[in-house]
């Protein structure tokens, strides 16, 4: 009988062991070797929430870390971009070019976006008042 670890939700110390390596690599093949555990346990393990939302919660701190780094680095690569603007090159130009404007206009569509549905939801708030 495995021993379950009641404060983290019941799971076992295994599972809570392989969690991190699981959501630390690339692929479930990867993450399954690493945890020293087979695809089958993996996909067995998956059925229960309470593993699932561990799970899910430690691959999305991952993935805040990764988008906080990123963030972290956007005027730089910001920076580079417009840098490259001057270029003799005609294809890395344009290309620059490109992605500028298309950063720009998916940033204005994002910012419309957010409007929007900004405006829905007080108007369904008002509603339901």
């Amino acid at each position: 009988m495995t021993k379950k670890n009641k404060q983290e939700g019941g799971l076992t110390d295994r599972q809570l062991k392989a969690i991190p390596h699981l959501v630390a690599s690339t692929s479930q093949d990867k993450g399954c070797k690493a945890a020293g555990i087979s695809r089958g346990t993996l996909h067995e393990w998956l059925k229960d929430p309470s593993f699932k939302a561990e799970f899910k919660s430690q691959r999305d701190q991952v993935i805040e870390g990764a988008l906080d780094l990123l963030k972290g680095h956007i005027s730089g690569a910001v920076e580079a971009l417009v840098g490259l603007l001057p270029t003799k090159n005609e294809y890395l130009r344009r290309s620059v070019a490109n992605d500028i404007i298309e950063s720009v206009l998916r940033g204005k569509e994002l910012e419309d976006l957010e409007r929007r549905v900004a405006v829905l939801e007080k108007t369904m708030r008002e509603k339901i008042k």
